[in-house]
Formats: structure tokens, C-alpha cells, sequence
């Protein structure tokens, strides 16, 4: 077992935070005390009951059927061997097979369904606590300075296309698909170097990287037998399952597949396992066996190296698997079958997962999501405070309300202004802290409430809620009463000055510009709301706020090209993932081009902006943490941890205008195994949390 201390101080602390979350969650107060809810949480053990007195099938009935046509091999050949298959506690009964369920996003989902099925290396244990546990992997632990780390596999596993998941799926993929071109030392080649080339995926992961006398380090994958590897790093990485599990959690992807579409690069000449072939021919072969048409290698290799889930060709260890490539057409349901090689069983020994498919409809239009939801048609799904009394009112005799807690710094609308935009004007007033101040007091975050929570929130700063690592309650109302005469006073001293007249606005410094920032926003009919409001509230100090629907926002952030965004901070503790408090990736909207800088190796070789002030201080904390070890690698820590929070509080980059509600699903009650009080958080992975595999119908 592991001989490292998996948690660190201030992780623990998150834990008791995250357990006085779930501790405090209620039951939702619009339904009666013997209502929905406790039909939903209180039927396993009339199920349970029912269950022993009949014979289990081991596996669903149209798997059994397959086997019997001699379509499908036995269920003992298509599962790990016994000593390694994955036993899931039951969550609260044994379950029933058949059936699916209805859920639904938008066509650009990835995220949202995603979760229900994956299946990472190493996950998050469903409590709350912050700790991983092995998942994909029967095990991991590291030797006494945390610089070699043993993965071991589960022998007889198999991909869903039932070929056999070994050790060389896990080093070709971090071999070929995650790394970018290294030196010998494993140190990578500069972007401006010859040689140099990007991860095929066209995203380096940091949980792969150490610091080490200023350098960074990428780590080496070597396979022990077809069932272990090791990952050894130039310096100590005590946290490697965990930042695994934040950042790059499915670290392995089909070799016998992807050796068709990878284009073979650093002189590998030796292996006859991986062809020879050409980034035109790589190209040539995903357009024909994908039936697409991309323009370069690059974009084919993000595309299905990263998106690799939305493709039915592609093999799968998930539970669910695509039947066609349909995700992101509007109006159409797109399906997830049962993987009939998955590899985990319940505790009766019965292959999971019960249900026989997921269905997810794809819709753009929020209204049109509400309509379903009221007319009952989707079985699974949360509910946006502005349409909870509509939903719920609508369907208190078919679904229940079941609450999970969400560690987020604010909710509803939290504006981000890009430290990093390119106009030289607006990045001077962006990066002021006191421009920010002007903007928080300016908006009546009272009537924010009402109109677009329905008096359900509260004014709130974007940080901290009570209970959460960071809270500090002078953090939490800072910026947050309403003074639009003391916002114009600031402003005055910003710009140039500005007579107030009736459909006139500020003028930036030294220039005859109107002071404009544009918001770029993905979804009109979610966020146009705020758009209106703030639009309404800058006004009043000669601040003009025009909204732009970009599609593909997450690329206008890696080449700069934004100004400002709505997003926030929701992290149970930048110990265990830091990306959204700091520029450590090309991430972020705030942060901007620093993150670009810092994930290129701190360059500006490539368009990384170098950072500067409190911004590079957080980068130094963060620094820190990643290179702490020791007796005191704790204390460090938790001193860095705690630095990051005062940053934040002081500069506070990300205005918030709202307190956080929970996030409340609406779950049909004939679902069953659906848990409550669970964490949703992207460090957890969403709604994997509520293990898909495991939820039934009641028959």
C-alpha cells in the first residue's frame, strides 16, 4: 500500500468543509415530509428484500441473449479475472436491468454527458473527503520520496470492442498523444525550437510535470508486464493520483485503434506494434474511418484524441458507449448503450451497469429544455433557479428534488474581465483594481435577485461561502453595497471626464473611444438576462456593455481574443486543483494569456503573456505547492494555499454579485440509486459522482 501521506493538511480541512456541506443539505421544503424524496431515498430496502428472494441474473438479458446466439462471448471472458474484477459497493439496493433514462444538453455537451459515463484511472471517492481511490487501476502507490509511482491494472479487462486493455495502452498514449516533443533530459523542447511539436492532443497535462532547479520535467512511463507500469519524475510528486484525477483522470486510450490515426514522431523506429506513418497519411485515414473531413492533423487529433468519447468507432472502457456520432445535432437523441465488456460488478457479482441505455436529447434552447421538463419528458436533470417553482410545481407527482452541495465562490452571473485583453486601453482599466471596484457597487444586487433568482439568493462577493476552505466573512460582502455615486467618483479619476448626459458614455483615457466591454456569452437565452441587467446598471456610469455569441469560446481564450466572459470559481481547494484560481493552463477568461505563458513553459514565444505583480505571485504560491516536500511539505502547503486566497481577496479579479444555491435535480421518481448531498464539482467530475452505472428502474 502507499507509504505517502495521500492528503495534505489543507485537504483535510476541505474535507471537514465539504462534510459540513453535506451535512447541513436539506431535503427540498416544497414537497411534503412523506413525498417524493423519501420514496426516492428510502426504496432500497423494500428492493433489497424483493431481490433476495429471487435468483440473480449475472448479466443484463440482451447480453445474455447475445451470448446464447454466439454473438457475444461468455461473461467470464469478457470481464477481468475474479481476483481483479471491480466490486462496487451498492449504493443503496441491488439493482434491476433494462430500461433507460432520458437526460439532455446542448450540441456542444461534451461536458455535460460526459461525466455519466467515464472512467477514470484513479477517481474521487463519493464523500466528499478529497481522497482518490483506484478506479481503472486494482491499485497505485509510490516508493518513500513520492518519485516513483507503481500502477497496477486489472488483468483481463477488455475495451469495449473486447480487446484485451493492457499496460501499452497507458505508455502509448502518454507517449505519443499527451507529451509534446521533449529533450532526452524529458525536459520539452521550446515552441520556437527546431523539433518542436505540440501534444497530439493539443493539451499538456501538468499532473505529468515536476519543477526541479527552475526546469521543468516531464515524467517517464515504464511497463513493468502487460498488468504494471511505473511513472517516475525528477523530483518528489506526492499528489500525482490526485492531480491525475483533476487533470488528465482517463490517461489511457486504445493503442491497437489509435496507431492508425498517430502520426509517429521522437525516431521511434523499433516497434512494430506502431506503423510508420505520416501526419498526411494519419489525416487521410481518420477522414475516411470517421467519415469527416478536417483540415490538418492538428485539429484530427484534438478532436477525436480529445473529444474521443463523442465517437461510436472509437473503443471504450466507460460504462456507456455512442451508437452513432449524432452529439451535436439539434433535435436529435443521441444514445449511450450498455458496454457489454464493462468491468465492474455489483456486490451479487452481477455485471453493471443496469440499465440498458442513456439517452440524451440535444437541445439548444433553454426554453425548450423547461417545457420538457415541466411536461415530465426528462427523467434526470437540474433545475436553474429561475425556472425551480415552474419545474417543480409541474412535476411534484412524478419527480422528486434531491439537493447536491456545489462549492462555488458565487452564483448566477460572475464577470470575468481578461487581464490579458489585447487593447492596450481596456487592459489598463481591467487591471486596475480599483475600474473592478466601480463595476462591483454599481449593480443593485438586490434587484439582481429578485429578477434573475427569484429572491432566492442573497448579495454575495465572489469568494468563499461560510464552511468552505477560505471563508472569510469580510471577503464575502466586500464590494457588495450598492453606490453608484462613490462607482462615478472612482471612475472619474479613470477616465476622461464624462458630463452624465442621457445616451452618452465615458471616454477612455487620452482617447475620444467610448469605454465598452464586450461580454462574450455561448448561450443568449441563459445568459442574455444578465447581459440586460449590467447593460441597465453601467449605464448609470457611463460604462457601455455589448454581448458577442461565441460558439467556440474556449478557443477565443487560447489566442486571446476576448475581453470579458461570464464564468466563475467553484474548487473544493486550489491543493487539488488549481487552474481556475491560477494561470497555470490556457484556461480562463480572467487570467487570459498568462495561463499561456505558464503552460508553454513560461514563454512568450507563442503568444504567452508574461505576468507580473500579484498575478505572478499567485504563479510563485502555486510553484510552491507543486514543488513542496519534505517534513514540512504540509505546512508549505497551507501557508501557499492561504496566500492564493488573500490574493484573490485583494485584487478580487472575478466580481460576484450573488450567493451560491444548491444544485437541485429533478429525478423521476421510478429512478432508483440516486444519492443525495453529493459534492458537484469538476475536481469530483460532475454527475460521475452519482455512479450512472448503478442507477435502475423500478419495475
Amino acid at each position: 500500500m502507499r507509504k505517502w501521506k495521500r492528503v495534505v493538511s489543507l485537504v483535510l480541512l476541505s474535507i471537514l468543509m465539504l462534510n459540513s456541506f453535506v451535512g447541513c443539505a436539506k431535503k427540498d421544503p416544497t414537497t411534503d415530509s412523506g413525498s417524493n424524496n423519501a420514496s426516492v431515498e428510502n426504496n432500497g430496502s423494500e428492493q433489497s428484500k424483493g431481490n433476495e428472494t429471487e435468483e440473480l441474473s449475472k448479466e443484463a438479458p440482451m447480453l445474455a441473449e447475445q451470448v446464447s446466439a454466439g454473438t457475444l462471448p461468455a461473461l467470464e471472458e469478457r470481464i477481468p479475472v475474479e481476483s481483479d474484477v471491480m466490486v462496487e459497493s451498492d449504493l443503496i439496493s441491488l439493482g434491476q436491468y433494462g430500461g433507460s433514462i432520458t437526460i439532455t444538453t446542448n450540441d456542444s455537451g461534451h461536458w455535460t454527458w460526459g461525466p455519466y459515463t467515464e472512467q477514470s484511472m484513479f477517481r474521487f471517492k463519493q464523500d466528499g473527503s478529497g481522497e482518490v481511490e483506484p478506479n481503472v487501476a486494482k491499485d497505485f502507490y509510490s516508493n518513500e520520496d513520492a518519485t516513483v509511482w507503481t500502477i497496477e491494472l486489472r488483468e483481463g479487462m477488455k475495451w469495449s470492442d473486447g480487446h484485451p486493455f493492457t499496460a501499452d495502452d497507458v505508455i502509448f498514449y502518454y507517449d505519443h498523444m499527451s507529451t509534446p516533443a521533449l529533450n532526452e533530459d524529458r525536459t520539452p523542447v521550446g515552441v520556437d525550437e527546431e523539433g518542436y511539436y505540440p501534444a497530439y492532443t493539443s493539451k499538456p497535462y501538468n499532473c505529468y510535470q515536476v519543477t526541479k532547479d527552475g526546469k521543468t520535467y516531464w515524467a517517464e512511463f515504464e511497463k513493468v508486464d502487460d498488468y504494471k507500469f511505473t511513472v517516475t519524475f525528477a523530483a518528489p510528486k506526492p499528489n500525482f493520483p490526485e492531480a491525475v484525477a483533476v487533470d488528465n483522470k482517463w490517461m489511457f486510450l486504445p493503442k491497437h485503434f489509435y496507431v492508425n490515426y498517430v502520426a509517429r514522431k521522437d525516431g521511434v523506429t523499433d516497434d512494430p506494434t506502431f506503423p510508420l506513418i505520416t501526419e498526411e497519411e494519419a489525416l487521410a485515414n481518420a477522414n475516411k474511418d470517421f467519415n469527416k473531413q478536417w483540415d490538418n492533423y492538428s485539429t484530427m487529433g484534438k478532436d477525436i484524441g480529445y473529444y474521443n468519447w463523442d465517437y461510436a468507432i472509437v473503443p471504450q472502457l466507460r460504462s456507456f458507449i455512442a451508437v452513432k456520432d449524432n452529439w451535436n445535432q439539434v433535435g436529435e437523441v443521441y444514445e449511450l448503450v450498455r458496454n457489454p465488456y464493462f468491468w465492474k460488478v455489483d456486490s451479487e457479482g452481477r455485471q453493471l451497469p443496469y440499465l440498458d441505455s442513456i439517452k440524451v436529447v440535444i437541445i439548444n434552447d433553454a426554453d425548450q429544455v423547461v417545457l420538457k421538463q415541466t411536461a415530465g419528458e426528462i427523467d434526470l436533470s437540474y433545475v436553474e433557479a429561475g425556472d425551480y417553482s415552474t419545474v417543480v410545481s409541474a412535476t411534484q407527482t412524478t419527480h422528486s428534488v434531491i439537493p447536491w452541495v456545489r462549492p462555488e465562490w458565487a452564483g448566477g452571473p460572475t464577470l470575468a474581465l481578461c487581464q490579458t485583453v489585447q487593447d492596450a486601453d481596456k487592459r489598463a482599466l481591467f487591471q486596475d483594481v480599483r475600474f473592478r471596484e466601480a463595476l462591483s457597487i454599481s449593480v443593485d444586487r438586490n434587484l439582481m435577485n429578485a429578477t434573475l433568482m427569484n429572491g432566492q439568493s442573497g448579495p454575495q462577493q465572489s469568494a468563499p461561502s461560510q464552511g468552505a476552505v477560505g471563508y472569510d466573512p469580510e471577503w464575502l460582502t466586500k464590494w457588495t453595497e450598492y453606490d453608484v455615486e462613490r462607482a462615478n467618483q472612482i471612475l472619474d479619476e479613470l477616465t476622461e471626464p464624462w458630463d452624465r448626459k442621457e445616451g452618452t458614455y465615458r471616454k477612455m483615457k487620452g482617447t475620444n473611444r467610448d469605454l465598452e466591454i464586450v461580454i462574450s456569452i455561448t448561450d443568449p437565452s441563459t445568459e442574455g438576462d444578465y447581459i440586460t441587467l449590467l447593460q441597465s446598471a453601467y449605464k448609470a456610469i457611463g460604462i457601455k456593455i455589448s454581448d458577442k455569441v461565441d460558439a467556440e469560446v474556449a478557443k477565443s481564450i487560447l489566442v486571446n481574443n476576448i475581453e470579458a466572459k461570464f464564468e466563475g470559481i467553484s474548487v473544493t481547494s486550489p491543493a487539488i486543483r488549481s487552474d481556475v484560481m491560477v494561470p497555470m493552463r490556457n484556461f480562463s477568461c480572467w487570467y487570459g494569456a498568462y495561463g499561456k505563458w505558464y503552460e508553454d513553459g513560461k514563454t512568450t514565444a507563442n503568444g504567452g503573456i508574461e505576468p507580473t505583480g500579484a498575478i505572478l505571485e499567485l504563479i510563485n504560491a502555486y510553484d510552491a505547492i507543486k514543488s513542496a516536500a519534505g517534513s514540512n511539505r504540509e505546512q508549505i502547503v497551507a501557508e501557499n494555499v492561504q496566500k492564493i486566497y488573500d490574493l484573490h481577496k485583494e485584487n478580487t479579479w472575478l466580481i460576484g454579485f450573488l450567493a451560491p444555491m444548491p444544485l437541485n435535480w429533478v429525478v423521476n421518481n421510478n429512478i432508483k440509486n440516486f444519492p443525495s448531498n453529493i459534492v458537484w464539482a469538476d475536481e469530483y467530475r460532475f454527475a460521475s459522482m452519482m455512479r450512472p452505472e448503478q442507477l435502475y428502474l423500478a419495475q
